[in-house]
């Protein structure tokens, strides 16, 4: 069998192949040019899935480092708030410890009221702190709106409780709950609260007391004591169970007691206080379990009311300064452990971050392997290609000149 192939037949088909090595040439200097090997999945499918994967690694990684320098600034901001708070709690302390000076007139102890309305003022304020864009730090979840208010009955919350996040992934706090910072201390001596319930005139006081025994304690949640005088030298001591019901502590025989001034009590198992002063008849002193709603705002409210009144008689004045104590105490505990919490945070932010950055470099040398051009390579396989286009371009020529007639006769 033969073939017949026509002149326009053979220059069409040089046509075509010089056609291929002209694209294939323009296409490895676009390729140099731009730097990319890969410029869509076609040139390579298996490296333009390594470079995606790589490139959408990146991106969440990139994402990441946004979130952390929020939280960074949140927590930074939460850090060097809750030092001014400890500052001006302290400062309370102090102005609460010389109210004890039994020197002091009821002008002078107004003073110290004042001084201690303008910290309540300067720690409102600061649990109202908001960052560059508005947000209240201590407004948890709810940070768009003022988180304390103060209103006739005491400082409220309006936040939302926990900490808003900037990530799923990572706890990268953007927000601090407020309710737990600044309402959430733990009341009494952080173990068990004495309070008092007295009678006009009377005198009496309880101490923030102790824990004498730990492994003796027999204060469960909802349990209380009352220590109740039924005249000015005896007491009787009751237990009153979860379910509000009461019974003589230990026992009926032996629930009265002698009441001695600024003697420790040590009958309630586990715990000692002492109770000074004069009491009254119909005097109650409680011991309850501690709770954390401990509120700055409410124990200053306490102190700036007995204070401001000139009537607080010796009684008031001690039990107030002496509960006041115990509680301030207790409030810069939380709030210093807020602050190490931040100081953490940021700890554990710089540690995060760096390894985010190094996720950030290895992907994107992935990607470079994977879609970006080896110049050294691309320039050799340019020369080779162009070597070859001129080659075929030649060919080309010499063949147009040509028919089938030039092989006539030959």
């Amino acid at each position: 069998m033969t073939y017949r192939i026509a002149s326009a037949q053979s220059r069409d088909s040089s046509l075509l192949a010089l056609q291929r090595h002209e694209k294939s040439v323009s296409d490895a200097r676009e390729r140099l040019i731009s730097g990319r090997r890969v410029e869509k999945p076609s040139d390579d499918p298996a490296a333009a899935a390594r470079g995606e994967r790589a490139r959408v690694n990146q991106t969440r990684s990139e994402g990441l480092l946004r979130s952390m320098e929020a939280s960074r600034t949140a927590m930074s901001l939460t850090e060097s708030t809750m030092g001014s708070a400890i500052d001006v709690v302290q400062s309370a302390r102090e102005t609460l410890i010389s109210a004890g000076n039994g020197a002091y007139s009821a002008s002078d102890r107004a003073t110290l009221a004042n001084s201690l309305k303008n910290a309540r003022s300067e720690l409102l304020r600061l649990a109202n702190t908001t960052d560059t864009g508005d947000h209240f730090i201590f407004g948890g979840q709810g940070a768009e709106r003022t988180a304390f208010v103060d209103t006739a009955g005491g400082v409220i919350y309006q936040g939302v409780a926990e900490a808003a996040q900037a990530s799923e992934e990572e706890a990268l706090p953007l927000s601090v709950d407020g309710q737990a910072t600044w309402m959430g201390a733990r009341s009494g001596n952080g173990v068990f609260e004495t309070s008092a319930r007295v009678v006009s005139g009377s005198t009496a006081w309880i101490s923030a007391g102790s824990v004498s025994n730990p492994s003796a304690l027999e204060l469960g949640e909802g349990e209380s004591y009352e220590l109740t005088f039924t005249d000015s030298s005896t007491y009787t001591l009751t237990r009153i169970a979860a379910d509000g019901s009461s019974s003589p502590y230990p026992d009926a025989a032996g629930s009265t007691r002698a009441y001695v001034s600024g003697q420790t009590i040590t009958a309630l198992p586990g715990m000692s206080f002492a109770v000074s002063g004069t009491p009254q008849t119909g005097d109650v002193f409680t011991v309850e379990p501690s709770t954390e709603d401990l509120s700055v705002f409410d124990a200053l409210d306490k102190m700036i009311s007995v204070l401001s009144d000139a009537s607080s008689n010796s009684g008031a004045l001690e039990q107030v300064r002496n509960s006041g104590l115990r509680d301030l105490d207790q409030v810069l505990s939380n709030l210093q452990t807020v602050r190490s919490r931040a100081g953490d945070t940021l700890n554990r932010l710089d540690g995060f971050e760096s390894r985010t950055e190094s996720r950030i470099l290895a992907d994107q040398e992935i990607r470079s392997k994977s879609e970006d051009l080896d110049l050294a390579s691309a320039i050799s396989d340019l020369s080779t290609k162009e070597t070859v286009y001129q080659a075929a371009l030649k060919s080309y020529a010499t063949i147009g000149k040509m028919s089938l007639f030039d092989y006539i006769g030959t």
